[in-house]
């Protein structure tokens, strides 16, 4: 398993544990509403990470939404995908602990403090 890949199944797990997983369904559209689903990834060398963002809304939090990380090793899945539950916003991604995903159409960065801080996934198709 690569460095890359290690620290997200990390990331992945922690947060996890501060919000579980859920199934995503279709919400009402509406001018303001972010893009349904959004994909960023980032490679280093043969490792390439994918977080796909979509929209998740419940009966008690119509913003409710969740990521989903993938990593691959020369092209092949490293770890079943791990998905979290959190709210979505037009312009972040915000999991049960308060770390916030700030989300462009070009890019998704990691906040300050966080265990990928700094690190930014560029647009990228969804698997």
């Amino acid at each position: 398993m690569t460095k890359l890949a290690a620290l997200l199944g990390s990331v992945a797990v922690a947060l996890a544990a501060c919000g579980g997983g859920g199934g995503a369904s279709t919400p009402a559209a509406s001018d303001s509403a972010p893009p349904a689903v959004r994909c960023y990834e980032l490679v280093e060398g043969s490792s390439r990470a994918v977080i796909k963002v979509e929209a998740a809304p419940s009966s008690n939090d119509a913003q409710g939404g969740q990521v989903t990380v993938y990593s691959y090793l020369d092209g092949v899945e490293e770890f079943t995908p791990e998905t979290t539950a959190g709210r979505l916003e037009p312009d972040a991604f915000v999991y049960a602990d308060g770390t916030r995903l700030s989300l462009t159409d070009a890019s998704l960065t990691w906040p300050q403090d966080s265990l990928l801080e700094g690190a930014v996934f560029t647009a990228t198709s969804c698997p």
